[in-house]
């Protein structure tokens, strides 16, 4: 996947939100979701999970970002997965690019290919996925 020039103007919509239950706990966990535009065109949609009431040091949570082209005439073959999870240490909150692989979403017929952690750490690619996720986690209210 090649970056793309994606300018300071991201917006975006927050869509739907849906509950459960942790896998590992059985505490109460949340997920939400919605899209990344850039002008009037769509970047990206994005599903974070969390364990609600959970430290991120012992239940990070989950972000799946399903970046590529969207609308009439595209297929998961034009997007791609990429996997991050939201953590907590001594050093405070962080984000961490892994492999996409191992997130269930992988699975799903959205998207065509699941990134590796290297096919983008260290690339001009980086920059582009952070910028996404730090307008997500800025212009999303639920966060």
């Amino acid at each position: 996947m090649q970056p793309e020039k994606i300018p300071i103007e991201i917006e975006i919509e927050p869509s739907a939100e849906s509950g459960g239950f942790c896998d590992c706990c059985g505490s109460e966990s949340r997920t939400i979701w919605g899209y990344v535009h850039q002008a009037e065109r769509t970047l990206a949609c994005y599903y974070i999970q969390w364990t609600v009431g959970a430290s991120l040091e012992t239940h990070p949570a989950n972000i799946d970002l399903i970046y590529g082209a969207w609308g009439d005439g595209t297929t998961e073959r034009d997007r791609c997965l990429i996997a991050m999870i939201n953590f907590e240490n001594e050093d405070g909150s962080s984000i961490m690019v892994i492999d996409a692989d191992t997130r269930l979403a992988s699975m799903s017929d959205v998207a065509g290919s699941a990134m590796k952690r290297s096919d983008i750490v260290g690339t001009p690619f980086a920059p582009h996925v952070f910028r996404i996720i730090d307008a997500i986690f800025t212009q999303d209210p639920r966060l």
